[in-house]
């Protein structure tokens, strides 16, 4: 975002408008993303509220060599592994099954594999569903992964290549089985 800066300094001074522009811009893919990893709403919309409120209490120690939104997942990410730590519950992975298909058959054909990729996403380690999910659903750069979950990028390259061909086989396995 090329105004990013701006937008911080706004922040900083305060300004209403820049305040809210920031959180018109995120609210929405920091809300989706932790209530995919933690499957209820209530809390999602809890941890949502947490992470803006962190984020506009710490925004003097913003580092601009950093992207803004991997910022914002970052704090995003680190408390739902607290809350996850809490509640001693493991990661999760909500899928909105969306479907502008006019044909029945294509929206029933869109909803079983969407099915198949929720439930094979079930059977990734924890790190590597938030790994696609960050990638793959949040479109978040493997630069801006490795600074949210503090691993080398070279790691996330391969845990989501390896994660990619594991659902890939998981999905067909469920698809041909017609166990879904």
């Amino acid at each position: 975002m090329p105004d990013e800066r701006e937008l911080i300094e706004g922040i900083i001074r305060n300004d209403e408008k820049s305040c809210e522009k920031l959180l018109n811009l995120y609210k929405g893919r920091i809300f989706s993303y932790i209530l995919r990893l933690i499957k209820n709403y209530d809390d999602a919309e809890e941890l949502t509220f947490e992470t803006f409120i962190k984020f506009f209490k710490s925004v003097n120690s913003y580092d601009p060599s950093r992207s803004l939104s991997s910022w914002l997942f970052t704090i995003a990410h680190n408390l739902v592994i607290d809350f996850l730590r809490k509640n001693k519950i493991e990661y999760e992975y909500i899928d909105e099954m969306q479907s502008t298909q006019i044909d029945f058959f294509d929206k029933i054909e869109k909803e079983k594999k969407l099915k198949a990729i929720e439930r094979a996403l079930e059977e990734l380690a924890p790190l590597d569903k938030e790994i696609v999910i960050l990638f793959h659903k949040e479109e978040l750069s493997y630069q801006e992964i490795s600074d949210i979950l503090k691993i080398p990028v070279t790691t996330i390259k391969t845990r989501l290549h390896r994660a990619r061909r594991k659902l890939r086989a998981i999905v067909t396995g469920y698809l041909n089985s017609s166990k879904l």
